[in-house]
Formats: C-alpha cells, sequence, structure tokens
C-alpha cells in the first residue's frame, strides 16, 4: 500500500503545485487598477500655470526629508521632479535631502553669491493602510474572480521659508491610493474605457499622472502665493519706535 500512497501525495503535490502556478499567472495576467483620490488640499483651485514662467530669477531651495513613507532614493527623485517642475518656470534650484548634503541638479543654474530667497521643505509620510489578508486569500483561491482591495493614505506636509528663516506658508496635503485586483475589475474598467475619453481612461500610469498634475499645481500654486507675500514683507519699511 505505501507505493500507491506514495504516488497520490506525488499526484497532489504536483497538482497543487500547477494550481498554484495558473494562478499566479492569472494574477499576474488580469493586472491591477489604481485609483487616485485626492483628499484634502491636493483638490484646492489653482490659477497658476506651471508651464509658464511665474518664477524668473527667483532662488529657490528644495529640500526633501526621508521618512516611514519615501526612502532615500525616493525622497531624491521627489526631489528631482520638483527641482525640475520650478526649473522649467524659470527659478534657480537648488535641491537636497533633509538628511544629505547640498546637491544641484544638471539643468540648475551656476551657483553665485546670492543667497537662497525661498526654501521649499516637503516631507511625505503615511496615515493609514487597509490591506485586508481574507480579501486576497480569496482572491487567489478564486483565481481573482473575487476582488481584492488595498488602501494606501499619505500627507505631504510643505513648509515654505525665505531665506532667514522666516515662515511664510505651510500646509498639508493629503491623499488616497486604491489598488484593485481582480479579473472582474479590470474586465470592467476596460469595458468602461470604451465611452471615456481618452484623458479619464483608467491607464496603467493613469492614477500617478493625476497625482503627479494635482502635486505640481498646489506646489507651485503655494510657492508663488509665498513668493508674493515675501516681496510684499521686503517693501514694508519696519516699523519706528
Amino acid at each position: 500500500y505505501a507505493a500507491p500512497l506514495n504516488q497520490e501525495k506525488a499526484v497532489l503535490r504536483a497538482s497543487l503545485t500547477s494550481f498554484v502556478a495558473v494562478t499566479g499567472l492569472l494574477l499576474l495576467s488580469t493586472g491591477c487598477v489604481h485609483v487616485y483620490q485626492p483628499v484634502s488640499g491636493l483638490n484646492a483651485p489653482v490659477v497658476v500655470d506651471p508651464g509658464a514662467r511665474n518664477f524668473p530669477d527667483l532662488k529657490l531651495e528644495v529640500v526633501c526629508n526621508q521618512g516611514e513613507l519615501l526612502n532615500r532614493q525616493e525622497a531624491t527623485v521627489l526631489c528631482q521632479n520638483a527641482g525640475t517642475l520650478f526649473r522649467n518656470q524659470g527659478a534657480q534650484v537648488t535641491t537636497r535631502l533633509g538628511t544629505g548634503r547640498s546637491y544641484t541638479g544638471a539643468q540648475a543654474e551656476e551657483e553665485d553669491e546670492r543667497p537662497i530667497d525661498l526654501t521649499l521643505e516637503l516631507t511625505s509620510r503615511e496615515v493609514h493602510t487597509f490591506n485586508d489578508p481574507l480579501m486576497w486569500t480569496l482572491c487567489v483561491l478564486s483565481v481573482s474572480v473575487v476582488p481584492a482591495l488595498s488602501e494606501t493614505s499619505f500627507e505631504l506636509d510643505v513648509v515654505i521659508r525665505d531665506g532667514s528663516g522666516f515662515l511664510l506658508a505651510t500646509d498639508s496635503l493629503e491623499g488616497r491610493i486604491i489598488k484593485r485586483v481582480g479579473i472582474g475589475v479590470w474586465a470592467l474598467e476596460k469595458a468602461l474605457d470604451l465611452t471615456r475619453e481618452d484623458d479619464e481612461k483608467i491607464a496603467k500610469d493613469a492614477a500617478e499622472q493625476d497625482l503627479s498634475a494635482d502635486l505640481y499645481g498646489q506646489l507651485s500654486q503655494m510657492v508663488f502665493n509665498a513668493q508674493m507675500q515675501w516681496e510684499v514683507l521686503q517693501q514694508v519699511p519696519p516699523p519706528e519706535r
């Protein structure tokens, strides 16, 4: 009886291995649907055009702090993207990590002796994460017919100071990224894409593009407002004693 029993175990083991492999391939083939939702601050009105030269000759320092949401490499990428954003608007930008040394991007102007006009400091953190293991288990067992869901909420703290360290503006931008996995969800979104405009379709990187557009618009507006306030304060004479 031992030989037939061992054969049955081998067949069962091979069947389970095949099932896991097929399930994994099906889950990978269905892909994920990422949805971005602005929660607070990111959906505020923006009147500044991030593509215009809003900051000619402004000397801006962008500081990105590492934290629980962004590691050193990710914080560096954030700084580089923010630096490019403001360079395209005419500013002279230097970027640095909160725990590292200052460095200048490839497109930055040559450094001069003029002091920094404004400093933009960015600090991100994770607010809430939802990831139900039961839903993911059912998703795998049903070969992704039952959808799985994970959700991450984040905050980006923005602080703007002048060259002397005087606080000009501060705000927290909050958003949410929802990841849905399942062949039913994916098929439904693809079917709905047939009736959507091109800029409304749920593409692979649509959530990332929407988040970047909102974030860059808000940062441009905040720095513009801070610059106006800084220029007004410079023109006001000190009170007489």
